[in-house]
């Protein structure tokens, strides 16, 4: 080998030794990269922030419900996560029963934007107790009454006029003539018939939250109220939305969904029988919802 030649070979070993020494030092005595654990927690906070507010933005469109009865798919349309509905199931799971919208609203999982948001739409009473008059108007009733002397007797049952009502065009006003009937029926009476669209049966007066539990109530009424089906509200089930279905009581979202994706498929109904068609709508369903629909 030349001269030269081990000369260059001997510069090149003495390079790559140099360069071996410096990485060697690099790795054994650079001080420790330091983590800013504030910062990173910081950096993570805004990313759950971030994710919070994409699904607090996401577009609810509530729609009429009883809490006691509606299921997962309901409360995931109504925006409530897998985690909050878990809450609820288990509150129910172990007795717990919703009495009056604000029952929902003391739930830990439901947030108070979320619960002003439903609160319209939560088809049970405000409250189950009457407010006291103040003590002022108590005693202006009590020297009222002294003057006037003592209340007339009250009439006997035999006394009292039957008066019959027909039930899809009276008012409260109109109902609370109806014996029986008091204000706290007549508003959940009118209530449940705005959301249905009006009674096709008086066997329907036994879905009205307040008279759930009083089959003997049902029965007195069903005496003295008549029903004019015609009055009803219905759907136009070829050109009515998803969101229009589900609002109503007796279809539920994934229902309201398949139906529309059937009549997409399939195109206009030709007579609301063809709903059948749908695999959801079993007979029951059919029985209930039919009287509700239209193919104008």
């Amino acid at each position: 080998m030349h001269r030269d030649e081990r000369r260059g070979i001997t510069v090149l070993v003495l390079l790559l030794f140099i360069l071996a020494v410096i990485v060697c030092y690099l790795q054994w005595f650079r001080p420790p990269k330091v983590h800013d654990m504030a910062a990173m927690e910081a950096q993570m906070a805004a990313w759950i922030t971030e994710l919070e507010t994409e699904h607090d933005t996401v577009e609810i469109k509530p729609f009429p419900f009883d809490p006691n009865t509606i299921g997962r798919e309901e409360w995931r349309a109504l925006g409530l996560t897998d985690k909050q509905i878990d809450g609820l199931e288990r509150y129910q799971n172990k007795g717990g029963h919703f009495r009056t919208k604000k029952d929902l609203g003391r739930m830990y999982s439901i947030k108070p934007e979320l619960f002003a948001r439903l609160e319209p739409f939560i088809l049970l009473p405000d409250s189950l107790t009457r407010k006291a008059y103040p003590k002022k108007d108590r005693a202006w009733e009590k020297e009222h009454a002294e003057r006037k002397g003592p209340y007339p007797e009250r009439a006997t049952h035999s006394e009292w006029t039957i008066r019959t009502v027909e039930l899809n065009s009276a008012d409260t006003i109109g109902l609370i003539a109806v014996r029986g009937i008091g204000p706290a029926f007549a508003r959940s009476i009118v209530k449940y018939r705005e959301v249905l669209g009006g009674y096709v049966s008086l066997d329907q007066l036994a879905e009205v939250y307040i008279l759930r539990d009083k089959p003997d109530a049902v029965l007195r009424l069903k005496e003295l109220l008549t029903l004019d089906p015609s009055l009803v509200r219905r759907i136009p089930i070829n050109t009515c939305t998803a969101d229009d279905l589900a609002a109503h009581p007796y279809v539920r979202w994934k229902l309201a969904k398949t139906l529309v994706a059937y009549r997409t498929h399939h195109g206009p109904f030709a007579t609301v029988a063809d709903i059948q068609g749908c695999p959801l709508v079993v007979d029951s369903v059919f029985r209930k919802l039919a009287p509700y629909l239209s193919v104008e």
